[in-house]
């Protein structure tokens, strides 16, 4: 009997990797999608917006099969919109990583848990007028979302994640980072002012990669097909994606961190997807 063709998983990242300051995905991004899929190629987006806003940057009908959302969070079978897997933190464990932000005074938000991430309650110690951070901009984006912690906070739910702001310090995220050891703890760079650090922080094992593994592991079929992974990504909260995948590219103007050890693509976001793909020979 011939062997059966391997199935192949191209994950792929959404702002500053396919899409362009929020842009919608452009048109050879999209052709390039529909090729693949017709190719017999398994699409995710990976990304680290919550469920509204992917939906706000992707319509019902791009040609995708999956999505990860909320940096592994959550899972979307994108035909129906249904969501196929779902990570929390226990209230207890949100206490505890509340507990270490507060009193070392970061700003912090905490998500609801799914599907309703978009929701938060947010404590700051910093000041509109003397902040260098976007934390204000994002809470004023959610504003109809969002509220206060009360003082004092006696946390008793369990939540999504939690998303402390930094200024772009890399020794605070690493200090902070030290004693949060028993979390996921996610570094990306702020979508909103291209500079802040966001410090996400989840339930232990949860990222895009541990996302992108269930997947691969759901593909896998009686036949004893193996799975080829692909990734391609743009920024740190990207990089274990990137690492996991059996192939990784970047997008052009990534971070050094990435572009040192990952191939990076020279064409800008709105063509990412058409030059990985032929990178790859996946349109075969």
């Amino acid at each position: 009997m011939p062997v059966a063709k391997n199935l192949k998983l191209l994950c792929f990242d959404l702002d500053g990797t396919v899409l362009a300051g929020g842009q919608p995905l452009s048109p050879a991004n999209w052709q390039a999608l529909q090729t693949l899929r017709e190719a017999g190629v398994v699409l995710a987006a990976a990304s680290g917006r919550n469920r509204q806003s992917l939906c706000k940057v992707l319509s019902p009908d791009t040609p995708l099969d999956y999505a990860i959302f909320s940096t592994g969070t959550g899972i979307l079978r994108w035909e129906d919109k249904s969501i196929i897997r779902r990570q929390e933190l226990s209230a207890a464990q949100v206490a505890a990583a509340l507990q270490v932000l507060l009193e070392r005074k970061i700003d912090v938000m905490v998500q609801d848990i799914l599907p309703d991430n978009h929701i938060f309650h947010y404590r700051h110690f910093s000041q509109p007028e003397n902040c260098s951070t976007d934390f204000f901009r994002r809470v004023e984006i959610y504003r109809d979302s969002c509220r206060q912690l009360p003082e004092p906070c006696v946390w008793q739910s369990p939540a999504s994640q939690l998303l402390a702001v930094l200024p772009p310090d890399e020794q605070l995220f690493l200090d902070i980072s030290a004693l949060l050891q028993d979390f996921s703890v996610v570094r990306s760079t702020s979508p909103l002012d291209n500079t802040s650090i966001w410090m996400e922080i989840f339930a232990p094992g949860v990222n895009k990669s541990s996302g992108a593994a269930w997947l691969a592991e759901q593909l896998a079929d009686s036949q004893g097909r193996t799975v080829d992974t692909y990734a391609l990504g743009n920024d740190h909260n990207d990089l274990d994606l990137l690492h996991w995948a059996g192939q990784a590219l970047v997008a052009a103007r990534s971070p050094w961190e990435l572009r040192r050890h990952f191939p990076a693509l020279s064409s800008p976001p709105e063509q990412s997807l058409p030059e990985a793909a032929e990178r790859w020979d996946l349109f075969a």
